[in-house]
């Protein structure tokens, strides 16, 4: 793709409601971890979720607005405002301009909610408008409601790469001339006990006194999945045009890939053989002068989990494991958790502001080589603070349960 242009971007996240503080939190190394909501019960102490803090909805819409849609939507809602005004597109094209959101949990929180009062009080207490707050369409529905767009309206749902699958899908229908702009990116809200109960007993995570412990990406030390949150959204626009108006552009989504491990619902491929050929498609999509050889940096997936981090590693190594000069790879959720569907919109962020600064963000959660997996072989994991080097290209891993691949490539404008 030679076309896409990133003109706008904004964040809801627990290290930021807004870019310039997400960006600052980052670049410092933050870690957000606190108790969960459910940290008071015998037997969940010492669990840690990264949760946003002070979210005020009223800030970014009207009061009807916030009575009439879950969480979820509205940090979507939230963070496309911020990309829209980032933008500067004085009046979106109505017909010309499309939603496409990616979503792993929908409205899981609205759902315990009113299963827990139709039990507790009977079929009159469940909300009446159930279905409008929880359907995973609802974010797209409402940012085409506010813009009063007519154009493609769709939500993905593909786990953990939901994000990256919708901006790849927004990002082809502007390659194809079919639409002009897209908004775009992934949200998702965790403050629900049916997702924080099922991840405890499917062992995503372990107990453990440190909260800056909870998420430590390819650490020999790996305690699993910390629960986040969060919203990740972009302006996509053609990119003639983009320039046409003298817009600035904050990088082009060059390569989009997606496939299936088609090997286990929440396992991947041990080898990570899918994950390096969805890697090197992207890579080949994105046609890069001396393909795989033009990516400079990595914003991996890396969940911190025991065989996910081994089979990413594995995967990666085979890539670009054999340069002069070792590829610089991060993970971030480290320090923001595992959001679920905004994992790869939020990545994509940690790598555009990556390049912007000339230098790949750390890694949270370990400070010393030693602490890192023999599997990390011959790649450069960024720990302790950015590393400094030149980035036109990187790449960004979305991975999810079902088998889900997808990255993306973005290089500079």
């Amino acid at each position: 793709m030679d076309n896409v242009a990133i003109t706008g971007m904004g964040v809801i996240s627990s290290l930021g409601q807004n870019l310039e503080e997400f960006n600052r939190n980052i670049s410092d190394g933050k870690v957000v971890a606190g108790p969960t909501p459910w940290n008071d019960q015998p037997g969940y102490e010492n669990i840690w979720m990264s949760l946003i803090e002070a979210f005020k909805p009223e800030d970014w819409m009207e009061d009807r607005v916030v009575r009439n849609t879950a969480t979820f939507t509205q940090y979507a809602i939230a963070a496309a405002v911020q990309a829209v005004e980032d933008a500067g597109i004085e009046e979106l094209d109505p017909l010309r301009t499309a939603v496409v959101i990616g979503t792993a949990l929908g409205g899981v929180d609205v759902n315990a909610e009113d299963q827990h009062n139709l039990e507790s009080d009977g079929p009159e207490a469940v909300d009446r408008k159930f279905m409008v707050k929880s359907l995973a369409n609802m974010p797209s529905a409402h940012i085409a409601l506010r813009w009063g767009l007519h154009g493609p309206q769709i939500v993905v749902a593909t786990a953990c790469a939901s994000s990256h699958d919708a901006m790849g899908i927004a990002a082809r229908m502007i390659q194809t001339g079919e639409m002009d702009v897209a908004i775009t990116g992934g949200t998702d809200c965790a403050i629900s006990p049916l997702l924080f109960l099922g991840a405890r007993n499917y062992g995503m995570f372990n107990t453990q006194p440190d909260p800056y412990k909870t998420c430590r990406p390819f650490n020999v030390e790996r305690f699993g999945v910390m629960l986040g949150e969060g919203a990740g959204m972009f302006v996509l626009e053609r990119a003639d045009l983009a320039r046409k108006r003298g817009a600035a552009i904050h990088g082009m989504l060059r390569g989009y890939a997606t496939l299936a491990d088609g090997y286990h619902p929440s396992s991947p491929e041990p080898e990570g053989k899918w994950e390096q050929r969805v890697m090197e498609l992207a890579v080949q999509n994105a046609e890069l002068p001396g393909g795989v050889d033009g990516v400079d940096a990595v914003v991996a997936h890396g969940t911190g989990t025991p065989v996910g981090d081994i089979a990413e590693l594995a995967a990666l190594n085979r890539i670009y494991g054999n340069r002069s000069e070792p590829l610089p790879v991060m993970s971030p959720k480290g320090n923001f958790g595992h959001p679920h569907g905004p994992a790869g919109a939020l990545g994509v962020l940690v790598g555009v502001h990556s390049m912007k600064q000339n230098a790949l963000m750390a890694t949270a959660g370990t400070h010393y080589k030693e602490d890192l997996m023999p599997e990390v072989g011959d790649l450069h994991v960024v720990i302790n603070e950015p590393a400094l080097t030149k980035i036109e290209a990187f790449q960004v891993n979305a991975f999810g349960f079902g088998g889900q691949n997808s990255s993306l490539v973005v290089t500079r404008g």
